[in-house]
């Protein structure tokens, strides 16, 4: 009996050691430290607003389309979020005084999504009017709205 009892010690002690020297000898190889990471953001590079195309739909009395060209610069996506008038409308016609009768309506909402390097064409639907005071001069003229673009950018996916 005390063989038996004297050997089930021997191997728990032996189970010990081994369990122990284990331990030493993983925590022998783990190391660790602390510092820094870097990282830089990128720079916005600006979007370029171009006008569209135009269809003829203005006549006094009348609402019509404003057709934007947006190239987005950036090396990530945006979405358009405003389209604000920023300046005097003009005329090709320089008998025609745009600026009277005619009229731009700010846009809010847009949600136009332009990807890294693309150009969207963005139509704004009834955004431009033209009311009875416009000039006779205006007809067939094609009207120069200057506008504003603001963007954010978007997650990729």
């Amino acid at each position: 009996m005390l063989k038996s009892r004297s050997r089930k010690i021997l191997v728990a002690v032996a189970v010990a050691a081994v369990a122990v020297t284990g331990a030493f000898a993983s925590a022998a190889w783990l190391s660790s430290g602390s510092g820094n990471g870097a990282a830089k953001a990128d720079t916005q590079k600006g979007i370029v607003v171009t006008a569209g195309t135009p269809t003829a739909q203005l006549f006094p009395g009348a609402t019509g389309d404003l057709k934007v060209d947006v190239k987005n610069n950036n090396p990530y996506p945006i979405k358009v979020t405003t389209i604000d008038g920023d300046g005097t409308i003009t005329s090709s016609d320089a008998t025609c005084t745009a600026s009277t009768g005619v009229t731009y309506t700010n846009q809010s909402g847009v949600g136009t999504t332009i990807a890294a390097g693309a150009t969207e064409s963005i139509t704004l639907q009834d955004s431009v009017a033209m009311d009875n005071t416009s000039d006779n001069a205006c007809q067939g003229a094609t009207f120069t709205v200057p506008v504003k673009v603001t963007a954010k950018a978007t997650p990729r996916r």
